[in-house]
């Protein structure tokens, strides 16, 4: 560690601040099992309401969960250079697809169902619909 208390190896990386850490995730975890063991009460006692309740639950804390963990199941962080660099290929992208949609609509909607970003970028279209290119 250097004189500011920061690993040199991570500093070298690029690493950023975690988006979570440690602690948190092992709330949302056990709170993630506090609302499985509502799920499974409230359909023991045919409530839906309560189902729904404790199902939105669920979906927020795996929505919030998901955003913090990276490919690989490594933990994602904040402001380092990877994200930088992963928030401006998808801020470009964005971009270009909205101008690319002023002069073809068409070709615009179907990159940006095809096209996805994050820590790797791709271009998967959709097999059940083919598409030829003529450019």
């Amino acid at each position: 560690m250097d004189h500011h208390g920061f690993d040199a190896v991570a500093e070298g990386t690029g690493a950023g601040l975690p988006i979570i850490d440690d602690e948190a995730r092992k709330a949302y975890r056990r709170r993630l099992a506090e609302v499985d063991d509502d799920i499974d009460e409230a359909t023991r006692m045919h409530d839906l309401g309560r189902v729904e309740l404790a199902q939105r639950d669920r979906d927020y804390l795996l929505a919030e969960l998901s955003r913090a963990v990276g490919l690989g199941g490594r933990q994602r962080s904040i402001g380092g250079t990877a994200e930088r660099a992963r928030t401006s290929v998808t801020r470009s992208l964005r971009y270009a697809l909205a101008k690319l949609a002023q002069h073809h609509p068409a070709v615009a909607t179907h990159l940006k169902h095809s096209v996805h970003t994050g820590t790797y970028c791709s271009y998967a279209p959709d097999p059940l619909t083919p598409i030829q290119w003529h450019l």
